[in-house]
């Protein structure tokens, strides 16, 4: 798969965030219930403008020399949700949208100014009728003017593409000053990073303060409190619904910087998770991950022709994920536990993203890091099969 299509995807199961589903799937997904459909539906739409201020943090010391003050400015498109799909009242109304982020970056000209167009979802953490805390997150596209070259711009060691996937992850708190007017501000996290699909990819990593001001675009819905879903009695068991998950994906590394050339990666996963609440479920993922880099890595350091088992690097990860319609989004902190390259660490972060395509199967997206700095982004294809211990005939 070429690095575009590889990008495209990216921004198409990112744009998942924000689409409004045909229908619901919850946990509980045995009890079919449709979403409701509003007669006098309108866009909810806000448009914002924002200004960011923060710094370039040097998680590497080799981007010390890229450190300063970094001003930033976004135009957000924003739609409040109102109940009109089931899972936006299983997530209490949150806030979705589209964003366009622009920013000078670093004082040093090596590195270049960055455009980014991300999706984005708030979860509400606490609201009432005037004030709003929630958490930001936003995936998408982005597009850094200026990369490592050998010849041109060697000093930019940070990124080795153009095209990037940009994240923004930010705390949110909004001021709801009228039905047509409200004012925010928010702490983010920006990243930039291509994913190990050209090199060098140290990443770019901003925190960043902003303020933002919404201007409504028509009359507000209503929020449909007295629609939410009735789920019978004894579906609602908590610490009895398990899903199982197992699922492989592959990713082609660019190690261009040190051997000249790509390497194929192939992974496959298996994991366990229990549901504590109807849209969120905590368990732990059995990773395994087999890095034809990590061989040529090994053959360097004198060790000939190494083994399979040499090579895959087993781990296992506590994991967290967060379930909107079809689209689940898994956080996960892991631990390797064995293979014979280590040069990167045994710890390692994974943020996934699936979508349900079909009855139990799922597309999946991963991104592997190791400190912040990403190892690969695998795409590929798995099963979850969700079982209600408890649960026989109907009783429990």
């Amino acid at each position: 798969m070429g690095e575009k299509k590889k990008y495209i995807l990216v921004l198409l199961v990112g744009f998942l965030l924000v689409n409004s589903m045909s229908y619901a799937q919850s946990a509980y997904s045995k009890f079919k219930i449709h979403s409701y459909n509003h007669k006098r539906y309108r866009s909810n739409l806000h448009i914002e403008p924002r200004i960011y201020y923060g710094f370039m943090i040097s998680h590497h010391t080799e981007l010390q020399l890229f450190n300063s003050h970094v001003p930033a400015f976004e135009l957000s498109l924003i739609k409040d949700t109102y109940g009109k799909q089931i899972w936006e009242r299983e997530h209490n109304y949150p806030y979705i949208g589209l964003s366009f982020f622009y920013s000078t970056l670093s004082d040093n000209p090596a590195v270049g100014q960055a455009f980014a167009l991300y999706p984005f979802i708030t979860f509400p953490i606490l609201r009432n009728s005037n004030h709003f805390l929630g958490f930001k997150l936003g995936l998408g596209l982005g597009y850094l003017t200026k990369t490592f070259d050998p010849i041109d711009n060697y000093k930019n060691i940070a990124i080795g593409s153009n095209l990037n996937v940009a994240i923004n992850l930010m705390f949110e708190y909004r001021l709801i000053l009228n039905e047509s007017t409200e004012l925010s501000t928010g702490l983010s996290l920006i990243h930039f990073s291509n994913g190990s699909m050209a090199t060098p990819n140290y990443g770019l990593n901003m925190p960043m303060l902003s303020f933002g001001a919404s201007k409504r675009l028509g009359k507000a819905n209503k929020k449909m409190n007295s629609r939410r879903p009735q789920i019978p009695i004894f579906s609602y068991k908590p610490n009895k619904i398990f899903i199982f998950n197992v699922d492989a994906g592959y990713a082609s590394k660019n190690m261009g910087n040190v051997f000249g050339e790509r390497f194929n990666v192939y992974t496959t996963s298996f994991s366990v998770l229990k549901y504590f609440n109807r849209i969120s479920s905590l368990g732990l993922s059995i990773d395994f991950s087999w890095d034809g880099s990590h061989e040529a890595l090994l053959v360097k350091e004198g060790i000939i022709d190494p083994s399979v088992i040499t090579v895959v690097r087993p781990g296992f990860a506590p994991t967290y994920e967060i379930k909107i319609d079809k689209l689940i989004i898994g956080l996960g902190l892991g631990f390797y536990w064995g293979g014979k390259e280590k040069s990167d660490g045994s710890i390692y972060e994974q943020l996934s993203l699936k979508y349900i395509v079909f009855n139990n199967v799922f597309a999946k997206v991963n991104l592997r890091a190791h400190a912040a700095r990403a190892a690969f982004v695998s795409f590929g294809l798995g099963y979850r099969l969700q079982y209600d211990f408890g649960i026989k005939n109907g009783k429990q």
